[in-house]
């Protein structure tokens, strides 16, 4: 029994005294939840001090009605009339203050609460005093209709009273112990309702801490739930900065990829596909305008490569890079095509595209071929180019490029420095070089390459003393072939070396077959200097000519005036060495010319020189001169004169007269695959 008395009492205990809402909250959130309760308190303190005149007036008016007002209780209606001015006031002030200030620091807050508390604690005074003295005086009626306002006052301080726990609590055990009190101690007591006072005491207590929990918790709820929107808030303001940021980041980033795509990484030039998107969004935006693309090759550019380093090379590329760039603006484009290739595009009204390409090759040409100082080298760079025009309403870049690179190719091929613009012509010729170079890789294979042969004729005693081996090439697919069209395609292919040895070796067999072993005609053989630089050349004669069995003294190799070409005279010096002392001997091929002077004859051995058919078929006075001073300082040298293209007996005999020592041409013989049968010329000599 004992423990169940002490366990009510405990629950008692807690449920009146106790505020109910524990310390789960931090002491942040706790003064956050105080000072909103501070600030609803106030908030309700109109509804109190109102309800409080509003229940004193009415008393007072009831007892004045039944006239039972007392001196007394008229002094308290006045003190009720002046506390609810200052209240009234008091609240007025706070809420002036609280809206200079997001919150109240401690200070403040203990004085507004004090106040608040000072202003319902007396209110509740003058009720209990009320009770206390003029309670048992009155009436039934009277005492019954001031327990209802006591009621009524207590009912509502349930909830406005809410957010202040301890004075809640005072202003209701004023309201209603002091009543309950004089009930039972009056005169004439009353214990029901004086119990029953007890028992709605009892009850008001707990819906006032019911109230101030729930009040409290929603506080505290509201401010967690703020403040976890504030996180959510910071957390997505967190966000939108790395979005940002990542953004910026990405920007930048593609951008910079973007940047490596379309430029070129060692000059910083747009690279092709940089060319082909500028061309495109030019031409997206700028309909009406042509464009001309300049195809900028730099000339020899593979000696300083070779000679100095590809890392001057680089350099060299740099500042011809930074150079053409001064000579673009925003409306045109310059770019690295590759290696030592550049494009320009220009772009202008149709009528002022040609004018603008003329002066700015000019202006480009000036400024590349200012020396460049690099590493302590001064060096000259310059350059062919190739022009193409795009006057119609949608013209493709990809053609452009194309037509004028074949321009550029054929300035190349004629001497390179100039310019030259295309035409159609140039890609019909370009189509035919590209069916040659293809057709010619299947020639050997399908014996479409055959050998004639026209006798090289002795002045002496004109006996043939040695055939010159042509080559002839009769296509399946394109029909007879010029040499002089497909031979220099085999060059640049560098399918000469491949040919130019089996040409070799079947000169060797057939003159063996013609004459056999012991003596008889040599076969003179022409070689490019695309031939005589390959590795090991000398050795592969050597090799050939055990193979076929063919003595060396019987093979001449003919070589043209190419081989004094300052930059591969030495290797090619030591190469015709290596062969003339095996015993092959070395003839020069269209002597006069090329790029040979007569002094340099000493430079390399060589055994004769044929001059070229151009001076023969043009016989006038300047060619004989040219002809006789050749012959001259050739046999100063020890070395035999051959004239070629001689094609009447005129020419012959005023040859001979000048002193040449062999004859070849169409006089003598044409080209033939069999031997020559039929030596008309020694009749004609010998009626001479």
């Amino acid at each position: 029994m004992g423990q169940l008395t002490a366990r009510m009492a405990k629950t008692l205990k807690r449920l009146l005294l106790e505020p109910g809402h524990g310390n789960e909250a931090g002491p942040t959130l706790q003064k956050k939840v105080r000072g909103d309760l501070l600030d609803l308190a106030y908030r309700n303190n109109w509804a109190n001090v109102l309800v409080n005149l509003a229940a004193g007036s009415g008393l007072a008016g009831t007892l004045w009605f039944q006239g039972q007002l007392s001196f007394g209780m008229s002094v308290w209606v006045a003190v009720i009339i002046v506390t609810t001015a200052i209240r009234l006031f008091g609240g007025y002030r706070y809420h002036a203050e609280r809206r200079l200030v997001s919150a109240f620091d401690d200070t403040d807050f203990h004085k507004w609460l004090v106040r608040y508390a000072l202003g319902v604690c007396s209110g509740a005074t003058l009720w209990a005093l009320a009770a206390i003295f003029d309670l048992p005086g009155q009436s039934n009626e009277s005492r019954f209709v001031m327990l209802i306002i006591l009621a009524g006052l207590a009912g509502g301080a349930t909830g406005i009273l809410a957010p202040v726990f301890r004075v809640g609590r005072f202003y209701l055990v004023m309201l209603l112990l002091p009543a309950c009190i004089v009930l039972i101690v009056m005169p004439e007591p009353n214990y029901v309702l004086a119990g029953l006072g007890f028992i709605f005491l009892t009850v008001m207590m707990v819906t006032h801490r019911n109230n101030h929990v729930i009040l409290y918790r929603s506080l505290a709820l509201k401010h967690e739930n703020d403040g976890l929107v504030d996180d959510l808030r910071e957390q997505n303001r967190i966000t939108r900065d790395w979005n940002v940021t990542l953004e910026t980041r990405v920007a930048k980033r593609t951008r910079e990829l973007r940047n490596l795509l379309v430029r070129d990484t060692l000059t910083g030039l747009l690279n092709r596909d940089g060319i082909v998107s500028w061309f495109e969004e030019a031409r997206a935006s700028h309909g009406n305008r042509a464009y001309a693309v300049l195809f900028i090759d730099l000339d020899h550019f593979k000696q300083i490569n070779d000679g100095l380093s590809h890392a001057i090379g680089d350099l060299v590329l740099k500042e011809v890079s930074a150079r053409l760039r001064e000579y673009v603006d925003e409306r045109h484009a310059v770019g690295r095509w590759g290696g030592d290739e550049f494009i320009m595009i220009l772009t202008d009204q149709p009528e002022n595209l040609h004018q603008l390409v003329d002066q700015t090759i000019g202006e480009v040409r000036a400024a590349v071929n200012r020396p460049i100082h690099i590493a302590g080298q001064t060096l000259h760079v310059g350059f062919s180019t190739g022009v193409a025009f795009g006057m119609t309403e949608n013209p493709q870049i990809s053609e452009m490029i194309h037509w004028a690179d074949l321009a550029a190719a054929e300035v190349k091929r004629s001497g390179r420095g100039s310019v030259h613009s295309y035409d159609s012509k140039l890609l019909v010729e370009q189509e035919r070089r590209l069916a040659i170079n293809q057709a010619l890789r299947q020639a050997m294979p399908s014996d479409e390459l055959y050998l004639e042969y026209q006798p090289v004729v002795s002045a002496k005693n004109g006996e043939i003393e040695a055939y010159e081996v042509l080559l002839r090439w009769e296509s399946g697919e394109l029909g007879r072939i010029p040499p002089d069209e497909f031979i220099p395609i085999a060059e640049e292919s560098a399918l000469i070396v491949d040919i130019g040895e089996w040409v070799m070796r079947e000169a060797c067999k057939t003159i063996l077959d013609w004459s056999g072993f012991a003596g008889g005609p040599k076969v003179a053989v022409n070689v490019s200097v695309r031939q005589i630089v390959v590795p090991r050349f000398a050795r592969m004669v050597e090799n050939l000519l055990l193979e076929t069995g063919l003595p060396a003294n019987r093979l001449i190799i003919e070589v043209t005036e190419s081989i004094f070409d300052i930059r591969r005279t030495q290797l090619i010096s030591e190469v015709l060495s290596d062969l003339h002392d095996q015993g092959v001997e070395i003839h020069i091929d269209d002597f006069g010319t090329g790029y040979s002077s007569l002094s340099r004859l000493h430079q390399i051995r060589v055994d004769a020189v044929k001059i070229d058919k151009s001076f023969i078929l043009n016989m006038d006075i300047n060619a004989r001169a040219v002809i006789e001073g050749a012959i001259l300082i050739a046999h100063r040298f020890g070395l035999d004169v051959i004239a070629e293209g001689i094609e009447t007996e005129q020419q012959r005999s005023e040859l001979a007269t000048m002193g040449v020592d062999a004859y070849q041409g169409y006089f003598f013989a044409r080209p033939s695959s069999s031997p020559c049968d039929d030596p008309h010329w020694q009749k004609t000599e010998s009626n001479v």
